[in-house]
């Protein structure tokens, strides 16, 4: 009980890290629901990774860049650009020189995540900072991230509300929704640019562990729980602000690195979800 209070009335030093926290683990938790439904978890993936290189490359142009390359080059404006243009090319390419989309997308996760940890060796200032990109293990964050990863979310949430249906129906039944004369390949690329922003915003706030998790873990605990498809987004919102909001709580309280202990609450959650649908097929 005295840790709790301890907890209440440190209420300034969590305040920013936990209003980020719970809109990135609730627009990740709704985005997720299509990363895992269409099967795309290795894209999420290699997104979280070129964004945490887009940051990585940043840090290094300001430690060793002139005036012009550091002002042109933020470390949110270039983790948004490059997320964006990989999920723009995954999205317009099925296959590229005989090599399957999934051979492209593994290429882009591996060679970001080896530019992420040259990157990181040679910046010996912003080691840390680069620890905290990959694992999320920041106990505070940016005070713009408070502001900026907000709105990014309303305005995710407000783009998929107007165009529910018609994301639904292309992500799955694209056959249909081509009959139909959809534009098919203008709203997966919409999809996969939302999902982008949403990474690098996210990972320049939280870290690239946590994003990731967000992604696919409560919109598979949403699934085991229910086949309801408006109950699942719903749920798998609910479960990424848990996530967020508990991991961040565990970690003040044990002092263990955030973006793990977010990790690792998604990750109970899912191992109930997984316990409860096995129960539920033993009773039958």
């Amino acid at each position: 009980m005295e840790v709790f209070n301890e907890f209440l009335n440190s209420y300034f030093l969590w305040r920013d890290p936990m209003i980020a926290g719970a809109f990135a683990g609730a627009v990740c938790g709704f985005l997720g629901v299509y990363v895992v439904l269409r099967r795309i978890i290795f894209v999420s993936a290699a997104l979280t990774q070129i964004s945490s290189f887009g940051v990585a490359l940043a840090f290094y142009l300001e430690a060793y860049g002139t005036g012009l390359a550091v002002s042109l080059f933020h470390p949110f404006a270039l983790s948004i650009i490059l997320t964006a243009l990989a999920a723009l090319f995954f999205a317009l390419k099925r296959d590229f020189l005989r090599i399957s989309r999934e051979g492209v997308i593994g290429f882009g996760f591996l060679i970001a995540s080896g530019g992420v940890i040259i990157l990181g060796d040679r910046i010996t200032k912003g080691a840390h900072d680069i620890a905290n990109i990959l694992f999320g293990s920041a106990v505070v964050v940016d005070p713009k991230d408070v502001y900026i990863v907000p709105a990014a979310a309303a305005i995710v949430f407000i783009l998929h509300r107007i165009f529910f249906k018609d994301f639904i129906f292309v992500s799955f039944d694209e056959e249909s929704a081509r009959l139909f004369k959809y534009p098919v390949r203008l709203l997966n690329t919409a999809l996969l640019i939302s999902i982008a922003v949403i990474v690098a915003v996210g990972t320049r706030a939280m870290g690239a562990l946590p994003v990731f998790a967000f992604l696919a873990l409560p919109p598979l605990t949403s699934l085991l729980l229910t086949e309801k498809l408006r109950l699942v987004f719903l749920l798998s919102v609910i479960f990424g602000i848990l996530s967020a909001a508990l991991g961040y709580f565990f970690s003040f309280i044990l002092s263990i690195p955030t973006g793990a202990s977010m990790t690792v609450c998604a990750s109970v959650f899912f191992l109930i979800g997984l316990g409860w649908r096995q129960a539920k097929q033993l009773l039958r």
